[in-house]
């Protein structure tokens, strides 16, 4: 990932050696490149009875309060991609999730990431055969779900 920024950043560099104001251009896109490398963490997998896919679904099925046996999760490459469909209407919801240590970022798909001061802190804790998926919300209440393997 860094070679890319590092490659991205020569050819911003030989392409914008034209004056003064590209070079303001190219410092916004080298701080956008470096603070993307920032979100994405790489997974550490600390997980004995569960997988990040479990997480994910978990996390999503606490958030939308819907059953997790109709939550499913898939990963791509840093992401995993969790989907429902609500029983009473049809509708399908579509989200991305990823994971820096215990600690779970989602976002709709296409939407932005509740990473805000101002959204709920979402972490997760393992505990023998347990998952703890754990909201904090910005009074410092919290909201705790707890799931077994399987459910």
């Amino acid at each position: 990932m860094k070679l890319i920024i590092t490659f991205l950043i020569v050819i911003m560099f030989t392409n914008c050696k034209q004056g003064g104001q590209n070079n303001e251009i190219v410092q916004e896109q080298i701080q956008k490149a470096k603070n993307e490398v920032e979100t994405v963490k790489v997974e550490e997998n600390f997980l004995k009875n569960f997988t990040y896919e479990d997480v994910a679904r978990y996390t999503i099925a606490s958030i939308m309060g819907q059953p997790t046996k109709i939550v499913k999760a898939t990963k791509n490459k840093d992401l995993y991609f969790v989907f429902y469909i609500r029983k009473s209407d049809r509708q399908k919801f579509e989200y991305k999730v990823k994971f820096d240590s215990n600690v779970v970022l989602w976002a709709n798909i296409g939407g932005r990431w509740r990473n805000s001061e101002y959204d709920e802190k979402i972490s997760f804790e393992e505990n023998n055969e347990k998952l703890k998926i754990i909201t904090t919300f910005s009074d410092s209440s919290q909201d705790i779900q707890e799931y077994k393997k399987g459910d």
